[in-house]
């Protein structure tokens, strides 16, 4: 389902969701296998894609969540971690994303290959840096706490962010969140808060809206992943709206997940025009085989939203973003100012 079409791919574009963990070539995977003597299912491309890749809607968020399990064993050092986060940087150039926060779960991904965090981050900073100067972008680093890894390793996270809060600009908490209690980690992400860093959650993407409802109250998040079932309800939609939190949405991911039944059912446009402020984002692009242009014309083509619609989510993007004030502001005046052409 990626897309290239002109129509959308000139058009700059902002994405503040996109996990670094789901972003990682099947080229990239083969080369790292065969360099560090790891086992694949298979070591042609076309044929390892039909394991590191969704296609069709699955039954739901957790099955999609166990086919990163080669993407995760890929990650074997600090080399590789830059190597990575470049490769994902030229993807974006690619589409003219031109301000773009990664994201990405330390303790996750680095664990089984006990790699250094902070080597990997220096990576990650060099990558950062050549894509920023090459590419003319500005991009930013958001460290994630996995629920599935439990509440201690959501104080490691923490910790770990909050000394290197220069480099990191906030704390994500994210995976299943039917699997896992909130109650064990809002102590961790309200310190989080309280050091200066941004909080984003991942909320309402395949739970119900009392659960946006509960997180709100519970993390005062600035932004919100998905949150898409808040369309169920609408105190959950005044309250977003009242506390003036970002949604960072995901269609196709939505999709494939099994989030939402039919893709022509995403309720973007309908959380658009109740006046909330929504972005659009891939999510996993090498995972779900998608990248932001192919988010914008589902938004336009099957949802219904108009090309000035989608501006204004770059404009929510912008406003949302976690990135330095003057570095974003740059890259906006620079490439945003002209409205984008509706057609």
């Amino acid at each position: 389902m990626k897309n290239f079409d002109p129509k959308y791919n000139d058009i700059p574009k902002t994405e503040i969701h996109c996990h670094l963990e789901g972003a990682i070539r099947t080229q990239t995977i083969i080369d790292i296998a065969r360099e560090y003597n790891l086992k694949l299912p298979s070591y042609d491309a076309s044929e390892l894609d039909k394991h590191v890749k969704v296609y069709e809607q699955l039954q739901d968020l957790q099955a999609v969540l166990e086919a990163f399990d080669i993407f995760q064993h890929s990650i074997t050092s600090p080399a590789v971690f830059e190597r990575i986060a470049w490769e994902l940087f030229e993807d974006c150039a690619k589409q003219n994303i031109k301000l773009f926060e990664v994201r990405f779960s330390p303790d996750w991904a680095f664990h089984g290959h006990n790699v250094d965090w902070d080597a990997c981050l220096d990576g990650l900073l060099r990558a950062k840096e050549r894509a920023e100067k090459e590419f003319d972008m500005a991009i930013g680093i958001i460290a994630i706490t996995s629920r599935g890894m439990g509440a201690e390793s959501c104080v490691k996270t923490v910790d770990w962010a909050i000394r290197h809060k220069g480099h990191i600009l906030a704390v994500d908490l994210a995976d299943g969140e039917l699997l896992y209690p909130a109650k064990d980690f809002v102590k961790p992400i309200l310190r989080a808060k309280d050091a200066g860093l941004k909080v984003t959650i991942h909320t309402g993407e395949d739970t119900p809206a009392s659960y946006v409802i509960d997180t709100i109250h519970n993390f005062q998040p600035d932004r919100i992943g998905h949150g898409i079932h808040s369309i169920e309800d609408m105190k959950a939609v005044e309250l977003i709206k009242e506390k003036g939190v970002t949604l960072e949405v995901n269609p196709w991911s939505n999709y494939l997940t099994n989030s939402i039944p039919k893709i022509e059912a995403h309720p973007l446009k309908k959380l658009f025009d109740l006046g909330v402020r929504v972005t659009i984002n891939s999510d996993d692009p090498e995972v779900l085989e998608t990248n932001v242009n192919n988010e914008y014309r589902i938004a336009h083509e099957v949802l219904g939203m108009s090309m000035d619609d989608i501006a204004l989510c770059n404009r929510f993007a912008f406003e949302a973003s976690f990135i330095e004030a003057a570095a974003k502001q740059r890259i906006w005046d620079r490439y945003f100012k002209e409205p984008s052409n509706p057609n």
